[in-house]
């Protein structure tokens, strides 16, 4: 069983997309069959339990929470020099196979390849900034065969790949849902056959709630029907309760059938704002890669309604979500239809149920790991 130094140069914010990769990796690395040690930056929020056989932190330096994850400065350099003291310190305790470096410990991992022959697993993300043709060529000869890359969330083509010289070497894992490896409870099954509330959740991805601007300009057209209750959930609690008072003085006699709620926390607080909906709105996100929310919504098995966007284009289609553009009333109009046709919000979550399951399943994200990973214990050392 190969052994793992796997690097996360910065402190943890359990809450940030980034460490919801990071754990994913690591749970990956340990299904397929791997031992994974994680040495990771001072402070932030404590680790999940079970993640890695063994989680080491560096000695602790003078920055703070606020450390910039990306660029230069006197307080990322010096915890740059922390983190490979400690990860010199620890690969001469241990005979590690590989040392996975999670974006920004690229050149910890480097330093950790050069000195002892160990494999070096680059995990390159669109998020981290680097360009990987430029960061292909930054490799030195003395361990470019010793390099191989795991990509995720991000997208590039053959020719990109073969510029870089790493063509072949490459597993490509993409976010998972929470699903895929946190067993979540079902979703209540609603029966149809009496009158009931028709539930639609908003998720905000902002922590203002910015992107729910469209959604709010649609409320008093959706409170016209008297069976809708409404869920709104995301943003800060600041942000939460501002809203909820302009809302309370817009709607007062509507406000038992809204509910206004922060950005859910943890798996539970996710499930309970969105499971008991008969269909959750999600608004534009920037970018090209699907949020992690996204992911969840799907596979929790909801219907959807979405203003098109690059970053749905992947998994969301008109055969299973209600594409609409930035119209207020074609919102209306969407939610309209659906009130009018049960049967489609049962068809969609189903559908879309299916779609996340095919795309995005730890089964084929283990096997491409493992792949990889195999490829590179097997290739000779230059």
């Amino acid at each position: 069983m190969a052994r793992v130094l796997y690097l996360y140069s910065q402190a943890l914010r359990t809450e940030s997309p980034h460490a919801r990769r990071t754990f994913q990796m690591l749970a990956l690395l340990r299904e397929a069959g791997f031992k994974p040690d994680l040495l990771t930056l001072p402070g932030g929020d404590p680790w999940p339990d079970g993640l890695a056989e063994h989680i080491y932190v560096t000695s602790r330096v003078p920055f703070t929470r606020s450390l910039r994850p990306y660029g230069f400065g006197f307080r990322r350099a010096w915890a740059t020099v922390a983190m490979a003291l400690t990860a010199v310190r620890l690969s001469l305790q241990h005979r590690y196979d590989i040392v996975h470096c999670s974006d920004r410990a690229i050149r910890v991992g480097g330093l950790i390849a050069w000195l002892f022959g160990t494999r070096f697993v680059f995990e390159w993300r669109s998020s981290s900034g680097h360009d990987l043709v430029k960061w292909a060529r930054w490799r030195t000869a003395r361990f470019r065969n010793a390099v191989s890359l795991v990509l995720t969330d991000t997208t590039y083509t053959v020719p990109q790949l073969r510029a870089s010289g790493l063509y072949g070497k490459i597993a490509s894992i993409q976010s998972l849902p929470l699903p895929a490896l946190t067993p979540l409870p079902p979703p209540p099954v609603r029966d149809r056959a009496t009158v009931q509330p028709f539930r639609i959740t908003a998720l905000s991805y902002t922590g203002k709630l910015q992107d729910l601007t469209l959604f709010c300009d649609a409320l008093p057209h959706l409170l016209h029907f008297p069976n809708i209750h409404i869920t709104i959930a995301g943003g800060t609690p600041a942000a939460i309760e501002h809203l909820r008072q302009r809302l309370c003085r817009r709607f007062p006699h509507d406000s038992a059938r809204l509910h206004l709620r922060a950005n859910p926390v943890d798996v539970a607080d996710f499930t309970d704002a969105v499971a008991t909906a008969d269909l959750v709105f999600l608004p534009v996100c920037s970018g090209i890669v699907a949020p992690p929310t996204l992911l969840d919504v799907m596979a929790l098995g909801r219907a959807i309604l979405a203003i098109r966007c690059p970053a749905y284009n992947t998994l969301l289609t008109h055969q299973n979500a209600a594409l609409i553009n930035a119209d207020t009333q074609q919102l209306v109009d969407a939610v309209h239809y659906h009130l009018h046709a049960p049967t489609l919000c049962i068809d969609h979550a189903r559908a879309v149920q299916e779609t996340i399951q095919r795309e995005r399943n730890a089964t084929a994200a283990v096997a491409a790991l493992r792949s990889c990973y195999t490829f590179i214990l097997l290739e000779p050392q230059s």
